[in-house]
């Protein structure tokens, strides 16, 4: 099997249109074979770049970014409570603020070094990504039970099918997963180590049909009508605007791949990659007897709200939090944060 690398998507914030473009040149450039950094919504995204130019601090632990484009709106973060990994390109403009993060937008060497840190704290999502990926290649010779996953003597994920459940060792390497072996176990081994990281095998298959750049979904989608099911068994906050389009127009009536597309607007490789992510949910279904009955709404979706994917803690479930679409207007808020993120964006 050779090693499948995932789409990691960025956010950019406060850039004028020329500095977009040059990222987008820096972006073109990076060596090919790894990981593929593409651009997407700032509410969306797994890691940001932010313009230093257009941040101001206005509180002790609150930036203000301020518009880039004339579409754009203001974003203000509460440096606390991001989730993500950022950084800032230079100059800065705020004597008060100094991050950690910062980039030379004219430099690749120095783009590509904040890139390589990305990677490094997203580490837990790209092993999801590997073992979700995994997981769909096997899943007709799987048998149910329990099933220890490991490398070189280390104990890299526990996956539980009765309760549909997986846990992800967070100091394993994806390179490992490659080369790891799976052992079905007992079903007294079904313990999950404290500080692994826990979610659902639905939710590893959603994370790598979301980035990987393969197409994944089942041929007959291609050609048969496409009914909704149910809501996606993920955390409603995972859910995206062209996601939650499709899950309204497919509960309100049937249709097929080309319909969809014409409706949608969706390029045909963008509609294989939402359909897949739903298909892997459980969300659609070819089989008219299979087809829900009720139309789907947000309230529908589910209540669960761990955190981003390669960042959610173990912990009981909280209120569903905003549509992607209802994220994306100012002032921005974030949950929770999570113990294992960098302490502080700033060294102040």
């Amino acid at each position: 099997m050779s090693f499948d690398q995932p789409v990691i998507w960025l956010g950019l914030a406060g850039f004028t249109p020329e500095q977009r473009l040059q990222l987008h040149g820096l972006l073109a450039q990076l060596p090919k074979g790894g990981i593929a950094w593409k651009l997407c919504a700032f509410a969306d995204a797994d890691a940001w770049l932010v313009s230093g130019e257009k941040c101001r601090l206005v509180a002790a632990d609150t930036l203000k970014i301020m518009a880039g484009l004339p579409s754009e709106r203001t974003v203000q973060l509460d440096l606390e409570q991001v989730d993500r990994p950022v950084a800032f390109s230079l100059p800065l403009v705020s004597r008060e603020f100094d991050p950690k993060l910062t980039f030379d937008l004219a430099s690749l060497p120095s783009l590509l070094k904040v890139l390589q840190h990305f990677a490094s704290w997203l580490r837990p999502l790209r092993s999801q990504y590997v073992l979700g990926g995994q997981l769909i290649a096997r899943e007709s010779e799987l048998l149910p039970g329990i099933y220890h996953v490991s490398h070189n003597g280390s104990l890299l994920a526990v996956m539980d099918f009765h309760e549909w459940r997986i846990g992800i060792s967070r100091k394993a390497d994806p390179v490992d997963f490659e080369f790891a072996k799976w052992d079905r176990r007992p079903l007294e081994a079904h313990d999950i180590p404290a500080q692994f990281l826990r979610s659902s095998l639905t939710q590893l298959r959603w994370i790598y049909a979301q980035r990987t750049e393969r197409d994944v979904l089942p041929t007959r989608y291609r050609s048969r009508p496409i009914y909704f099911r149910r809501a996606p068994e993920v955390p409603m906050r995972w859910l995206r605007d062209p996601q939650l389009l499709l899950l309204r127009e497919l509960s309100v009536q049937a249709s097929d791949f080309e319909t969809l597309r014409q409706r949608t607007g969706l390029t045909p490789a963008q509609l294989a990659r939402e359909l897949a992510s739903l298909y892997f949910a459980g969300s659609i279904t070819t089989t008219a007897d299979k087809a829900g009955t009720g139309a789907f709404t947000a309230s529908t979706a589910s209540a669960s709200d761990e955190s981003l994917p390669g960042r959610s803690q173990p912990g009981p479930a909280k209120p569903p939090q905003a549509a992607p679409s209802e994220l994306a207007a100012p002032p921005r808020s974030f949950p929770k944060p999570d113990p294992t993120a960098p302490a502080q964006l700033s060294r102040k």
